[in-house]
Order: structure tokens, then C-alpha cells, then sequence
């Protein structure tokens, strides 16, 4: 059996679609999406229903969370008046007026990560403190956002500097396993020596990545990457490392 793990997709459907046509997929794959299906994207609605109805499994990304998040604010507006604290922009309020019943659940039941033997899913990163069997929620919250640590491993804000900072997975010491995540667009995946980073920023004009995965307990030696180039540069707010 292979686990196959996708890059951020980013409503980026077509592509999706060509990369599960390339990956020859069979009913006996295990398919997990590191999360942000949505946002930036041509597609974001259709791509989710995409994914739920194919059965791939999905981890929350940060822009996964941040619907889930919005509802559960509607539910407690509806309920008592008080006004939503969330803002979206006009065209995240299209996508979320949008959402079906069935999509909303699909969001609502993800994880914020998924462990297999030595294999871990999760959007963004870790750090070598949380220890998952325990972590609190606002440590798996912080699994969809991190990105830099400074040198004594403390989460830095987007944008944040520090001396001596590096990005998470450099400081990382294989604690949870090999960890497969997305969040940070790159020009290439990342390898390091306990981790994998394959959002290779296909909606900004990249690559859509897979890491295919043929043994969960040794997966660092065991392994391949399928790729296909976007159709055309959609977003052009990030540039990628």
C-alpha cells in the first residue's frame, strides 16, 4: 500500500487532478492532503468536494482552521446576537457561502495532524517541545502556523526576526518521526534530516508535489516525488524560498 501525501493544493483543481492521474491512483492508496485546499486559487469550493468525495484525507491548514473557526463564531451568532469577531475579505466570504453541509463536516472532522508508525502529517510545523499524545490545543493549534524559531526554539510571528533564528525543521530532532508538511511555498521540496516540506507553491506558477511513501516506518529511505507544473501563475502575493 502507498501513502501518498499532497502538497498545499490552493483551489488549484486541474492540477490536482493531473497529479492523481500521473500517481496512477488505486483503491488501495492511503491519500492525506497537508491542508490549505482552499483560498488564492481558481477553484477552492470544488477542490474540497474534490477531495472529500475521493476520500482523501485531510489535516487542517491554517486556511482550513480559519473557516472552521469563522463558523463556529456564525453558530454563536445565531445563537446569542453577539456580532462574528472574524473579518473575511469578499472573496473568502464567497467561499465560505459556499460551503456545503457535507464540506463543512469534511473541515470540521479533520485533524490537526496525522500519525502513521514513524510518519507525521501536519500543515505547518513543530517544534522539538510538543509532544502530540499531549498536546494543548493552542500546541495544535500552533501546528498550521509555524514556520521560524528563534535560537531557543520560541515560535517568531510571520515576518518576525531574531538572531540566530532558523526555520523549525532545522532545529527539529526527529521526536514524532519523519514529518511531511506543507505551508511554506518553495521553490523545491525540502529535505532535512527528519522532515519533508513539500508545498512547492503551485498556485504561484510552480509545482503541485506528492511524496510517495511504500514504508510508514521507514519512510526517509523509502519513498518517491511526482510533480506536475501549474497551468498558469495564479496568485502572486508570496514569493517562495
Amino acid at each position: 500500500m502507498r501513502t501518498i501525501v499532497y502538497g498545499d493544493v490552493h483551489g488549484c483543481l486541474e492540477e490536482f487532478k493531473s497529479l492523481r492521474f500521473e500517481l496512477n491512483i488505486t483503491s488501495s492508496d492511503r491519500e492525506i492532503s497537508v491542508g490549505d485546499l482552499l483560498d488564492r486559487g481558481p477553484y477552492s469550493n470544488a477542490t474540497l468536494t474534490y477531495a472529500r468525495e475521493n476520500n482523501i484525507e485531510l489535516v487542517l491548514g491554517n486556511h482550513e482552521y480559519k473557516y472552521l473557526r469563522y463558523e463556529k463564531h456564525e453558530v454563536n451568532t445565531k445563537a446569542t446576537g453577539k456580532k462574528n469577531p472574524m473579518l473575511l475579505n469578499d472573496e473568502k466570504l464567497e467561499i465560505y457561502s459556499k460551503l456545503s453541509c457535507e464540506d463543512k463536516e469534511y473541515i470540521a472532522n479533520a485533524p490537526f495532524f496525522i500519525k502513521i508508525d514513524n510518519l507525521t502529517v501536519l500543515h505547518a510545523g513543530i517544534t522539538n517541545k510538543i509532544d502530540l499524545k499531549n498536546a494543548a490545543k493552542k500546541e495544535l493549534e500552533s501546528l498550521t502556523r509555524i514556520r521560524e524559531l528563534d535560537e531557543n526554539q520560541k515560535t517568531l510571528a510571520l515576518g518576525q526576526t531574531a538572531f540566530g533564528s532558523r526555520f523549525w525543521s532545522e532545529f527539529y530532532e526527529g521526536k514524532e518521526g519523519i514529518v511531511v508538511y506543507g505551508h511554506e511555498a518553495m521553490s523545491k521540496v525540502k529535505l532535512d534530516k527528519y522532515s519533508f516540506g513539500i508545498d512547492t507553491g503551485c498556485v504561484y506558477g510552480n509545482k503541485l508535489s506528492a511524496l510517495v511513501i511504500y514504508d510508514t516506518v521507514d519512510p526517509l529511505f523509502n519513498y518517491d516525488i511526482v510533480q506536475v507544473r501549474a497551468n498558469e501563475i495564479y496568485s502572486t502575493n508570496k514569493s517562495m524560498k
